[in-house]
């Protein structure tokens, strides 16, 4: 794959990494496709073929960051390298854009420099010009190392690889055409509060033609794990605002676009149940997976510091997998690899494997990724497939984390309320009893995942009384 302006969509992506942004390269946004019936003819005009939806345009480089009071902000970067380019006509197609996508900071990258108004537009509009010496500079200034080709998180900054990354999800099977539509298009036009179910309604469609043992496949399954996390972002977004005591209430309501949808998703299910034959199954408003859904939500809503990282690690994950490196997180990020995030993108991926139905060895693979845990049938004497050994830094870290909550006050809501804690559980009827045998990743899991085992009956909108 070869593209001019590549080279400066990766400087770009550099940059907003090292401000702390996680990022996707070209993302295209486009419209909805017409309707079958007007795909005849003369709706087509006079020998005129219609060729599917179209496209509005796309956003080069674009950056994800949770800032500290829960607030999503995206950044969108316009690359150009050719000396045709009219920077100061950009200017305002660049301020449009970000218009239509809600971009919240805007940067026009160039190779070559640009003119004086130009310059003089981009206070007015709202947009940062960076020319390329300008690129190296504020490179500079946020601490942006040049990139060691030894480094694996090389692999995000280097022109060849993240073309290659690029044209890695362009020869899969047609059968996942569906699939790949919706992750390349559709996601970005959706209605936000659409996504958390069609990314897995989309996922389960296609489930039968992954293999976990494809890395391009557990690379697509890592990407989406990106994109379901920046979906539930926007989620606990949403109820960080006005629904922190009724946080179930509140994710109803987003999933189905409002309060009014809600209701009338649930009198017309109440309807069908009156009039269903007997012995019919239970029809419900909400997806089978819900319980799970919204357990997972009240653990991201637990850990705010943590999101922004669990991003920027989904990122890493599926970059190193498509370059067909297996290299534990642990090892890339070193003294700065924080495991809780890990643990939250590794929580994403059990979710969409339990929820859309996938073979359990997409999980498995994930987190011998994310938390360098050992895959199933090798030896925990030796090291894994991907090179880390069992007795890993990020199981003790773990350890530390729930140690250290365990020492936190507890709430109203940590008490009794039905959910899921990050902490090991007290009750004295636990299943792994003292000088159990069980390694130390293995307790944390069963501690943490107990919605994925399906242990647990959730019930956040009815707090229980503390037992005693």
């Amino acid at each position: 794959m070869s593209e001019l302006d590549l080279g400066l969509k990766v400087g770009a992506r550099r940059l907003l990494w090292s401000m702390g942004f996680s990022t996707r390269l070209d993302v295209e946004l486009r419209g909805d496709p017409k309707p079958a019936q007007s795909g005849s003819k003369n709706a087509r005009g006079a020998g005129r073929e219609w060729a599917g939806p179209e496209t509005f345009t796309d956003l080069d480089v674009l950056g994800v960051l949770l800032t500290p009071n829960y607030r999503l902000t995206t950044a969108i970067a316009d690359c150009k390298s050719g000396r045709r380019d009219k920077p100061t006509a950009r200017m305002f197609w660049a301020r449009g854009v970000a218009d239509l996508f809600g971009a919240d900071q805007i940067m026009l990258v160039r190779e070559h420099d640009v003119n004086d108004a130009t310059r003089q537009l981009s206070s007015r509009l709202g947009i940062t010009v960076l020319p390329s010496a300008d690129l190296a500079l504020m490179q500079q200034l946020h601490g942006s190392a040049q990139p060691d080709p030894s480094d694996p998180l090389g692999l995000l900054f280097d022109r060849e690889a993240a073309s290659e990354n690029l044209a890695a999800f362009h020869s899969l099977d047609s059968r996942l055409n569906s699939l790949m539509e919706y992750r390349q298009f559709d996601y970005w036009i959706y209605e936000h509060h659409r996504n958390p179910i069609q990314l897995v309604a989309h996922l389960k469609e296609a489930g039968k033609h992954l293999d976990p043992r494809n890395p391009i496949h557990l690379a697509l399954f890592l990407d989406l794990a990106w994109l379901y996390l920046l979906a539930l972002v926007r989620v606990t977004e949403h109820l960080r605002g006005a629904f922190l005591r009724d946080p179930d209430r509140g994710l109803q309501e987003y999933l189905f676009g409002g309060a009014t949808q809600l209701r009338e998703k649930e009198e017309t299910a109440a309807l069908l149940r009156t009039v269903a034959p007997t012995g019919s199954p239970d029809l419900d408003h909400l997806p089978a997976y819900y319980s799970n859904m919204r357990e997972l939500v009240a653990r991201l809503l637990r850990r705010p510091n943590e999101i922004q990282e669990g991003l920027r690690y989904a990122e890493v994950a599926s970059a190193l997998m498509a370059a067909k490196k297996r290299i534990p997180l642990g090892d890339v990020f070193g003294r700065n690899f924080d495991p809780v995030a890990a643990k939250l993108v590794a929580d994403v991926c059990g979710f969409l494997v339990a929820s859309a139905g996938l073979s359990p060895s997409f999980r498995a693979q994930a987190r011998a990724y994310l938390l360098g845990e050992p895959l199933p049938g090798v030896n925990r004497q030796e090291k894994s497939i991907v090179g880390q050994a069992p007795a890993s830094p990020v199981s003790k870290q773990l350890h530390r984390e729930e140690q250290h909550d365990q020492s936190e006050p507890k709430t109203k809501d940590d008490v009794g309320d039905g959910t899921t804690d990050d902490r090991p559980s007290k009750s004295p009827n636990s299943s792994t009893a003292p000088g159990s045998t069980k390694d130390e990743t293995t307790l944390l899991d069963e501690r943490v995942i107990l919605a994925d085992q399906h242990q647990l009956d959730l019930r956040i909108s009815e707090p229980k009384p503390p037992n005693g």
